[in-house]
């Protein structure tokens, strides 16, 4: 994999070369991708609104699902042809960054105070800035209020416990009739991350893989056995089928752990809308919500670097800011501009995503982490079907992991 990010660097040399040099003048187009459809409006907001500010510039966006986006840009980025501008995650920026693919930002002189510290250092490598920051968010409880009050259940609240969860979802349960108490599926930053976290056991931090703590395998069996041992939860098989966040809006899941990016489908979802309500994480050992953010990049090679500055510092400005959250795009970077986001859900306890930021968890990161993510999601789905124990698995991974690290 080393390897490869070598050529692509050498690639990118190579096309910069022969790069166009930065318009001065006349009428410029740029492009910006994304991948959430929930999103659009709001980052068609942004560009309308710098286009006004900018009658020369036009801005094309384009939008890609999660599951071909970064398909389509790393194909983009080996054929030199990335689109101008384009949102970053964590998992993938340590591999783009060091490919040579991402325009410095640091020449903006941006005040970045107004942005969460852990988000800024995300996409801050070796004394540079290579993206702003764009929200954040958390994770939250939903629940199905029409299933809590049809069995005559109180709904969650904050003195929930795992217990509490565990013993409620039994409750929820009705398999017969096709509803579940509980989704646990096999996911990391909505699911057992947070579990691991609330136990005291870690996934990565300072360099060390925290797969071989007890803690951690002891956070990740428990979630599970949801699944595993309870079966009030669907199966591993049903997920792939239908998603865990779909499930709960079909009213076949009466609980599930939910980002606060989703909150503009759940509340637009007739069906689901009136029916579900928030609450903040069951605590473990501990209180935790993992929390991460996105980020505005720049291709390096763009024919227009002095236009995509411009473009992305105005996504980074409280204007901007504030046209996100209008739009129920996501819970803003920019500080106290959050409100113009929850303002908009009335009906629902929208304020616990913004509580929780108080005891968030830096969605864990690894340079790397785009080098060891497939095996993880293959070996915690071996645990599920059986094929290895919990503890077999985690201490593959942590194997893994930090061979990996290490090259």
């Amino acid at each position: 994999m080393k390897k490869t990010l070598a050529m692509l660097v050498t690639l990118c040399l190579l096309l910069s070369l022969f790069a166009p040099v930065a318009l001065a003048e006349g009428d410029v187009t740029i492009t910006f991708a994304f991948w959430d459809t929930n999103q659009e409006p709001g980052m068609k907001a942004i560009a309308e609104a710098y286009m006004a500010k900018n009658p020369n510039v036009k801005v094309e966006t384009q939008v890609t699902p999660w599951n071909e986006y970064w398909t389509k840009l790393e194909a983009a980025a080996q054929g030199g042809a990335l689109p101008d501008v384009f949102w970053m995650h964590s998992n993938q920026f340590y591999k783009y960054v060091t490919a040579g693919m991402l325009l410095d930002l640091t020449d903006l002189n941006l005040d970045y105070s107004p942005y969460p510290a852990g988000i800024t250092a995300l996409y801050n490598y070796e004394g540079s800035q290579w993206a702003v920051p764009k929200d954040y968010d958390t994770i939250a409880l939903a629940y199905n209020k029409e299933l809590f009050d049809k069995a005559g259940i109180a709904y969650p609240d904050d003195t929930w416990t795992w217990d509490t969860l565990r013993e409620t979802a039994k409750k929820l349960n009705d398999v017969e009739n096709g509803v579940y108490g509980f989704a646990a599926p096999n996911d990391t930053q909505s699911g057992y991350y947070n579990f691991v976290y609330q136990n005291g056991g870690k996934i990565f931090e300072n360099g060390e893989s925290g797969f071989n703590l007890p803690e951690t395998q002891e956070a990740i069996k428990t979630w599970m056995n949801f699944m595993l041992e309870d079966g009030i939860s669907p199966s591993l098989e049903s997920f792939t089928d239908m998603s865990q966040d779909d499930q709960f809006q079909a009213g076949k899941v009466a609980m599930e752990f939910i980002g606060s990016w989703m909150m503009s489908a759940f509340t637009s979802n007739e069906f689901i809308k009136d029916k579900f309500d928030l609450c903040v994480l069951p605590q473990g050992k501990t209180r935790a919500s993992i929390y991460n953010g996105l980020g505005y990049a720049g291709a390096y090679n763009t024919a227009n670097p002095d236009v995509v500055k411009d473009f992305i510092a105005f996504c980074g400005s409280e204007e901007a800011n504030i046209l996100q959250a209008q739009n129920k795009a996501a819970i803003p970077a920019y500080k106290g501009t959050e409100h113009y986001f929850t303002d908009l859900f009335t009906n629902i306890n929208i304020a616990c995503y913004t509580e929780m930021i108080e005891y968030g968890v830096q969605f864990p990161f690894s340079p790397n982490k785009s080098l060891w993510e497939g095996t993880e999601t293959e070996l915690m789905t071996s645990a599920y079907t059986g094929e290895l124990t919990v503890e077999e698995a985690c201490n593959q991974l942590h194997e893994a992991i930090m061979e990996i690290e290490a090259e």
